[in-house]
């Protein structure tokens, strides 16, 4: 390749093109795209989504079907990237997700892969998850839950958490209030 200081690139190969700068700057755009996706997973979702999206929407939403929030690792999450597996209302649930997914967006990331962070959760740590239109509490827990209290698993391939249910939400009064079990 030869460099003119006034033409630039003066070589260039058979078909005419300037010889792999293009592909080079391509290939480095899609590198540092990428390395932005998987930072923002690692953020918890800042600086796309503000750090407590999932403890806001817990207090100001009223329950759904389908939907699982915690908001130690800012996860709101649909039954379109998790699935859920019995009924909380009278039966142990499980749910199954992924820890990595793909998407073109920050946002399509994170809903991709709604269990990234499942590692940092404490015990002490809630989860809610809206079935029928009511919230349920969970609290998590770091040992074995009794066969007499109901529970909630979170699956993934390398990982499982299992909280222990609290009660749930009720939203008589305008405002979430926590009815114990």
């Amino acid at each position: 390749m030869k460099y003119h200081y006034q033409k630039g690139i003066v070589e260039k190969d058979k078909k005419g093109h300037k010889k792999g700068w293009l592909g080079f700057f391509v290939a480095m755009t899609v590198v540092a795209y990428s390395g932005l996706l998987f930072t923002v997973l690692d953020l918890n979702g800042w600086p796309v989504s503000g750090i407590d999206t999932a403890a806001k929407v817990v207090k100001t939403v009223k329950p759904t079907t389908g939907k699982i929030y915690i908001p130690a690792i800012n996860v709101v999450a649909d039954a379109g990237s998790i699935k859920i597996k019995g009924d909380p209302s009278y039966s142990d649930v499980i749910v199954s997700g992924s820890t990595i997914g793909f998407g073109v967006t920050p946002a399509s990331i994170r809903q991709a892969s709604p269990f990234y962070n499942l590692e940092m959760l404490k015990a002490g740590d809630e989860i809610f998850l809206d079935n029928q239109g009511t919230r349920y509490v969970y609290k998590v827990t770091k040992g074995s839950v009794s066969e007499d209290d109901t529970k909630l698993t979170i699956k993934t391939s390398n990982n499982t958490v299992v909280a222990k249910t609290v009660g749930t939400l009720d939203w008589s009064s305008g405002k979430p209030n926590l009815e114990s079990f």
